[in-house]
């Protein structure tokens, strides 16, 4: 009799232990109007395009989302509540085919991060609804989302830090109303349609990398951001109009500009060459024709990359190049620059290791110039693979094609080429 009065007493023991711990590790149910914008998600979606293996299909609505569902979904009981919230809505990259509900942006109200990319998602974004004031992340790249993109997602109200909306189909203009996130660090635009110009962006005190690549956007572009901007890529699109030094000046945290393929015209100002922070420049394809030279000749630039290839540029090479001491991409192929390679290229191109504070050139690109005279002695001294390097296609008086950097094609017929001033 004792022992069984033991063992019931260990037993009663043992129940009162687990209780509160079974309590503890119970979490509310999904806020009921969460877990109706999550079905109305997974319904916008074709079924046909949700393989049995996805973590869409693992979304049983016969069960509780937040408690439940194995994957996709980020949830938090906010303070002095009595449900959880769905915070993240993250879908795998499973080839996806559907619309973005609008109830999706407009009932989670605690939703800080989206991500869709990778899927075949279509249509026109929500209009008239703007996004959950709480979100930060919004990635919608890689779908095929088409129409304008609506003004109306974004207000002054919104947290949004980072946006991706690239390769998918938008057209029409970047809505103004872009320029009200402040908390906005990055925008991915790229490989769309978009037109027009790029709305003023001054005021976006946090902006800092900015890509709209591959679109058709005109109109000049360096005037519409903000002064803490670091990175701008815009390649492949239809931005015109000079370089204006003022605006390099402006924003003096920018370390890297890409205008490849656009149709800017004028000079390329000595500016970007004395920029305290630009590291790549990439102006190839365009329209321009001068260049100016750096106004302390170099000495201070932090350029590791210019490429200016494929313009209309005359003159002879610009000596401050060889004077920057970080330099090791140099791009002027396809231009028109005239005289000789200067001693200070050829030696940038031939050294093997930093020599007066200088790093070497390990690409130097002048094919399909109107360079003269003869080789630097120096080049002659470069073996094949220490460094790329053409002088293909110029007015050189000798390049023979033993020398790898003479091969392609050859030089220019001597009566079409200037008089050659070295």
């Amino acid at each position: 009799m004792t022992t069984l009065l033991l063992v019931q007493a260990m037993l009663l023991l043992l129940l009162l232990v687990l209780q509160p711990a079974a309590a503890a590790v119970s979490a509310p149910a999904t806020f009921p109007g969460d877990r109706a914008a999550l079905a109305s998600l997974k319904s916008a979606v074709d079924a046909a395009t949700i393989p049995a293996s996805s973590c869409l299909a693992s979304w049983d609505f016969a069960h509780d989302p937040c408690t439940a569902f194995p994957c996709g979904l980020h949830c938090y009981t906010p303070p002095n509540s009595s449900y959880q919230r769905v915070a993240g809505v993250a879908l795998d990259p499973a080839g996806y085919s559907g619309t973005l509900p609008s109830s999706v942006l407009a009932s989670l109200s605690f939703l800080q991060s989206l991500t869709l990319r990778g899927n075949r998602f279509h249509g026109a974004l929500p209009t008239a609804t703007p996004l959950p004031p709480s979100l930060r992340f919004l990635d919608l790249s890689g779908n095929a989302f088409s129409g304008e993109i609506p003004g109306s997602l974004f207000t002054p109200a919104s947290s949004l830090q980072e946006l991706d909306l690239s390769h998918n189909a938008f057209t029409g203009p970047v809505p103004p109303q872009v320029a009200s996130l402040g908390a906005l660090t990055q925008m991915d635009l790229q490989n769309n349609g978009l037109t027009g110009s790029l709305p003023g962006m001054g005021k976006m005190r946090s902006l800092a990398y900015v890509d709209v690549s591959g679109n058709a956007l005109s109109g000049s572009l360096l005037d519409a951001l903000p002064p803490q901007v670091v990175s701008v890529v815009a390649s492949n699109n239809s931005l015109s109009g000079p370089l204006q030094a003022a605006a390099f000046r402006a924003l003096s945290a920018m370390k890297l500009l890409d205008l490849t393929g656009n149709a800017v015209t004028g000079a390329v100002p000595g500016a970007a060459f004395e920029h305290p922070a630009l590291e790549q420049l990439g102006l190839g394809s365009n329209q321009l024709g001068a260049v100016e030279e750096a106004s302390d000749g170099g000495a201070s630039s932090q350029l590791v990359a210019v490429d200016l290839s494929g313009n209309r540029i005359a003159g002879k090479l610009p000596r401050c190049l060889a004077a920057m001491p970080r330099l090791t991409r140099v791009g002027l192929d396809r231009n028109r620059f005239v005289g000789g390679v200067p001693d200070t290229y050829a030696a940038r191109v031939s050294e093997e290791e930093a020599t007066g504070g200088k790093v070497p050139f390990q690409k130097l690109t002048l094919q399909g110039n109107y360079l003269c005279g003869a080789l630097p002695s120096q080049l002659r001294q470069i073996k094949e693979g220490s460094a790329v390097v053409s002088l293909a296609d110029n007015c050189l008086l000798e390049c023979p094609r033993q020398f790898f950097f003479c091969q392609g094609l050859p030089q220019k017929n001597h009566a079409t080429c200037p008089k050659c001033e070295p």
